[in-house]
């Protein structure tokens, strides 16, 4: 699953977004650490509730600000692998794009899974785009349905 847009702030900026817990919980995931570190594991929580569901991720690598790659749960126990990358353009901004790996089942379990990563991925990016560019909340996760 890929999903990938153009947005019109730096590396730095967009990068930090993902991996700046405070920033994250703006329009993502609620986060009750301070920021993604290489070799570390961070639990993402889906609500501020104290019962909320929540899943472990794991730092693979963080090549600040250009890359970050996390494994996370799947089906049948088995972890994908999500990365960002963060392309600068010559004349200003970014090519963001998210890629997921590692989806497990039948043909037909596969392809709806791509399908929903692909449009989490892309709410996603618009949230973070709004954030970065505009400094406008949209929490994706909380309005997914």
């Amino acid at each position: 699953a890929l999903a990938t847009a153009k947005i019109r702030a730096t590396p730095f900026d967009v990068c930090r977004a993902f991996v700046n817990g405070s920033e994250m919980s703006q329009y993502w995931f609620t986060r009750y650490d301070s920021a993604l570190k290489e070799g570390e594991t961070s639990r993402w929580f889906l609500g501020a509730e104290a019962e909320a569901m929540s899943f472990d991720v794991y730092v693979k690598e963080l090549l600040f600000p250009h890359r970050l790659v996390i494994d996370c749960p799947g089906e049948e126990g088995r972890l994908r692998q999500v990365t960002w990358s963060f392309k600068e353009l010559d004349g200003g901004g970014t090519i963001l794009s998210i890629e997921e790996t590692g989806f497990a089942g039948s043909d037909e379990q596969i392809v709806e899974s791509v399908l929903d990563s692909t449009r989490g991925f892309n709410q996603v990016i618009v949230a973070v785009k709004a954030l970065v560019e505009h400094g406008v909340h949209v929490n994706v996760v909380t309005d997914h349905a």
